[in-house]
């Protein structure tokens, strides 16, 4: 007898590895020393010696960007970030809630595990609800310490080990093997029996809300002071004035930056003093993280943001004074600017995300091809793993052959640099710590006579002040540099 297989619709296969919804927050563990915590985000915390959390709900519109333009997922293109930073063997767990990550951090260590780990997917939520109590356990002891530098509200350590302990002797007497095999507790009856702040604790593991709900975040304060205060010769009431000044500003805190353009400013602080002797806070924020390097030296957008708040701000003062005999603009005599959140960003990244893709009327780039000297072209993939033939140029009133969905390749050439060398370069063997491996590629070979080129090896090569090549060895042991990251 023959059966029939029915296939359920679309809507409902279970993906237990997607992810539902974007992290808010990110614990990231590496076994070496964590230079630079500010990788996803300008906000950080340092939780112990190899482990740091982010909040990453700051930067999530630009993320989502970057994911929509790659055509991947969030696993992906977080992974390319971070492996640049951490190498190979670092552990990155993404969650609603800091405490989370951690618990699930500590879970994964267990297991020696590495990678990147959501738990909103549905995989590693099945996982995080099968802890044990050691590790639920495991950062408490790190926890008392962060709660006593914030100078928590009730927070008693001694009563807090003394609650812990007895925790542990009533979950040894009947027998759970961990947090979730409980029922349903009540928090106002956890609390009552096991003292708040374990209470907070279960709070935290058991639900999937953003709020941190009381938990110890301190955030790093970044190293060095980059701010510009003015106090100018005479009151000034004209932005025209104001901008002249503000973007010589600017340019000095791009000379303060110790790092190359890497570094990406997320907020602004512009504090400004009136004829008054008033002084207002005013918060310059960016959609995106933005580069001042990159804007230099007209510094076209953080004028713009400048403009926008410094109109909103005027409007404000004439509404409130308008009973007062006071000028229409009020003038200004001094402020002072501060890069206030800050993250770097590697060069496989920027070097790709640096810009928003704009929608432009078609018959405007026919009008603007006019007047220039060469034709305007863009570039599509090509169905090929070969680096040379994986893309090809497109005229402007061209359309791309190949309609077919584009993901996989543009999945594949995610590592790969935007600027390639017509012809690749001999270089020396660079040293061992200067390089990571990407992708091996095999070229055409019944296409050339020259056989030891039959199989790459691709690397990123890093050089210093931050310039990254995109370099491969050949199957006889030659390298070769191919392109620039920047």
């Amino acid at each position: 007898m023959k059966t029939s297989r029915q296939t359920l619709p679309e809507s409902q296969v279970i993906r237990l590895n997607e992810s539902d919804s974007f992290p808010a927050y990110m614990a990231v563990y590496s076994p070496q020393a964590i230079d630079d915590p500010f990788v996803l985000s300008p906000v950080a915390m340092q939780w112990s010696e190899h482990i740091v959390l982010n909040r990453l709900r700051d930067c999530e519109v630009f993320w989502q960007a970057q994911k929509q333009k790659m055509a991947c997922d969030l696993s992906a293109l977080f992974k390319s970030v971070l492996s640049q930073y951490y190498g190979d063997n670092y552990i990155a767990v993404f969650a609603s809630h800091p405490w989370q990550c951690l618990l699930y951090l500590s879970y994964q260590r267990q297991q020696q595990a590495a990678g990147v780990y959501f738990l909103q997917s549905r995989l590693s939520r099945n996982i995080y609800r099968s802890i044990d109590w050691q590790v639920w356990f495991a950062n408490q002891s790190i926890l008392q310490t962060h709660l006593e530098a914030s100078n928590a509200r009730g927070f008693n350590a001694a009563r807090f080990r003394s609650r812990q302990a007895q925790l542990k002797r009533f979950v040894d007497r009947i027998g759970l093997a961990g947090p979730f095999a409980l029922p349903q507790v009540d928090y106002q009856a956890f609390s009552r029996r096991f003292e708040t702040w374990l209470a907070n604790i279960w709070q935290w593991t058991m639900t999937p809300a953003e709020d941190l709900q009381g938990f110890p975040w301190i955030s790093i304060r970044q190293a060095e002071d980059l701010s510009r205060a003015r106090d100018l010769e005479y009151p000034v009431n004209q932005f025209q004035v104001v901008e002249v000044l503000l973007r010589e500003d600017f340019m000095s805190l791009c000379q303060l930056f110790s790092g190359s353009d890497q570094e990406h400013i997320n907020r602004m602080s512009w504090q400004v003093v009136l004829f008054n002797q008033q002084t207002v806070n005013i918060d310059l924020s960016f959609r995106h993280p933005y580069s001042l390097h990159r804007d230099a030296p007209e510094f076209k957008t953080a004028l713009l943001q400048a403009r926008y708040v410094y109109d909103d701000l005027i409007g404000e003062l004439q509404a409130r004074d308008k009973d007062l005999d006071l000028p229409e603009t009020m003038p200004i005599v001094a402020w002072r600017i501060e890069v206030c959140e800050r993250f770097s960003l590697p060069p496989v990244i920027w070097d790709l995300f640096d810009h928003d893709a704009v929608d432009v009327p078609r018959q405007a780039l026919f009008h603007l091809q006019n007047k220039l000297p060469v034709s305007i072209e863009s570039y599509c993939t090509v169905n090929s793993f070969y680096p040379e033939q994986s893309f090809r140029s497109l005229l402007l009133d061209e359309d791309p052959l190949d309609q077919l969905d584009q993901t996989q390749w543009s999945t594949q050439s995610i590592h790969r640099p935007l600027f390639y060398y017509q012809a690749a370069k001999a270089i020396e063997k660079p040293a061992a710590n200067r390089f990571r491996f990407l992708e091996r590629c095999a070229s055409h070979w019944w296409q050339g006579s020259d056989c030891r080129d039959l199989n790459r090896d691709y690397y990123q090569l890093r050089g210093e002040k931050g310039r990254t090549s995109w370099v491969y060895r050949s199957a006889d042991g030659r390298w070769f540099k191919h392109g620039e990251y920047c």
